[in-house]
């Protein structure tokens, strides 16, 4: 079924499956940092999920285009989305109460 066409597994480095999730929707681009994982989707979303749990620490955000490329900045202040039409949107980060 369409429901388990696509999922996120978070493996140990032993390969034990630590945590998994189904997802509704292809994921195209993807950033880990210490404490989340963020997801860019074909369906122009742009998802912060934490990493332990891979549940979404954000309602997702829209992007009306796909998203291509995600990068958090060094100082995890902010997410760069690049989309499909070339254009690079800055996304403020921080804790997730704060984006």
């Amino acid at each position: 079924s369409f429901q388990d066409r696509f999922a996120l597994h978070l493996y140990s480095v032993n390969g034990k499956l630590l945590s998994s999730v189904p997802l509704d929707r292809e994921v195209t681009a993807m950033c880990l940092t210490e404490d989340f994982v963020v997801l860019g989707t074909s369906e122009c979303g742009l998802e912060i999920r934490q990493l332990q749990s891979l549940r979404a620490a954000v309602p997702p955000v829209p992007m009306r285009v796909p998203v291509r490329s995600v990068s958090v900045t060094k100082e995890k202040s902010h997410i760069l989305v690049g989309l499909e039409d070339g254009k690079l949107i800055v996304v403020g980060a921080g804790q997730p109460t704060e984006v």
